[in-house]
């Protein structure tokens, strides 16, 4: 998360000056001076939009986030966890996967509830990075 602000900070600090001098940029251009930064974009795999359930007051339903969980026994392995909280009443089934794999868990979460499930475990891997598709 620290790392986004920062690269987002850094892009509107290099963006910013680049566009109040888009003259002078562009006939710099061809001397090797790159064009000003765009602004990412961030969105769901091959272009489709997420599909999400959404409550009434249209935020999604499903709070999602991971983090590793560290073993007592044998503090070099790391559980990859995977948190969910339901805020809507209906009961939602989702599917979570290691990011662009197949490696794939599925949950089913019940209304107003919460559940984690270890998507894997790893020695000497605290980070890790996941997707997840609620199923229609």
């Amino acid at each position: 998360m620290i790392r986004i602000a920062v690269a987002l900070i850094w892009l509107a600090a290099v963006a910013g000056p680049a566009s109040a001098q888009s003259g002078t940029a562009a006939n710099l251009r061809g001397v090797g001076i790159p064009p000003p930064a765009e602004t990412p974009t961030f969105g769901a795999s091959s272009g489709a939009d997420m599909l999400r359930h959404r409550g009434p007051t249209g935020s999604p339903c499903l709070d999602v986030g991971g983090f590793a969980r560290r073993h007592t026994m044998n503090s070099n392995l790391y559980d990859h966890v995977v948190a969910v909280k339901n805020n809507c009443a209906q009961s939602l089934t989702m599917q979570v996967c290691y990011y662009d794999t197949q490696d794939c868990l599925p949950m089913e979460i019940p209304g107003g509830e919460r559940k984690e499930a270890i998507l894997g475990t790893m020695p000497s891997t605290r980070d890790f990075r996941y997707e997840f598709r609620e199923k229609f």
